[in-house]
């Protein structure tokens, strides 16, 4: 799309197939869908977003450059937005070819969106940096992990906590499971999304990982006014299939 260096690469994590649009597991996927259309709308792009099937890459890519002001400051970002299709499992194997494909060599500039089962729906954590141990319980982001060899790579876990206590659901049954609308699940996530989209947008533009965990992780309450949601899904295109 561009000669000028990317910012980021914001990868989503998913398994695809349409069986799995709409679980707990896809959130990543649900989460990259959102914001591009949020981007386009900001932008006044032609809607829906489109994404660009690059097998060689194993990921479907859509390459924008968006604009911001921020105070008295205009300026401008090239993010690339990445979706493995590798399934969850091997996500690591299609974000080193992203990597290596637009020579980005900084794990920094990598940020990577999943679900996160140790995270209480509705919630939002954003990590960094640790040991092997602090990707533990995302199998797409240990590895992305083993792969670049490195954790030093920006996390933004949605959280969908776990089946309750004395459920005979498994975790895998749990993840791998849509999500409902009961117990207002839906209406979290969706609201999250917005809320993620928010942590997301103020860190690109300021670069500052510690300000946005405090003013967006902190909160463990349920927000008031969820809106009902009937679907998860954004609209989108994908060509080159």
């Amino acid at each position: 799309m561009t000669s000028r260096p990317v910012d980021y690469l914001l990868v989503g994590l998913g398994n695809p197939g349409n069986e799995y649009i709409t679980t707990r597991h896809n959130a990543g996927f649900l989460f990259i869908d959102y914001i591009a259309n949020v981007m386009a709308m900001d932008q006044k792009w032609p809607t829906p977003p489109v994404y660009q099937r690059q097998m060689n890459l194993s990921a479907d890519i859509q390459d924008v450059v968006f604009s911001y002001t921020k105070g008295a400051v205009s300026n401008s970002l090239r993010i690339v937005l990445v979706k493995p299709l590798t399934y969850m499992n091997e996500s690591g194997v299609a974000v080193k070819k992203v990597m290596d494909f637009y020579q980005l060599t900084d794990p920094k500039k990598i940020i990577v969106v999943s679900d996160d089962i140790n995270t209480l729906p509705g919630s939002l954590a954003i990590q960094d940096g640790g040991d092997l141990k602090s990707l533990a319980g995302q199998k797409g982001q240990e590895s992305i992990g083993t792969v670049l060899g490195t954790t030093n790579f920006i996390r933004f876990r949605l959280g969908v906590g776990k089946p309750l206590s004395g459920s005979t659901t498994t975790i895998p049954q749990w993840v791998l499971g849509p999500f409902s609308q009961d117990n207002k699940e839906m209406d979290l996530f969706a609201w999250l999304m917005g809320h993620t989209t928010h942590a997301l947008l103020e860190f690109v533009q300021t670069n500052d990982l510690k300000l946005c965990r405090k003013k967006f992780t902190k909160s463990k309450k349920i927000p008031s006014g969820l809106v009902p949601t009937e679907t998860l899904t954004s609209p989108y295109r994908i060509e080159g299939m």
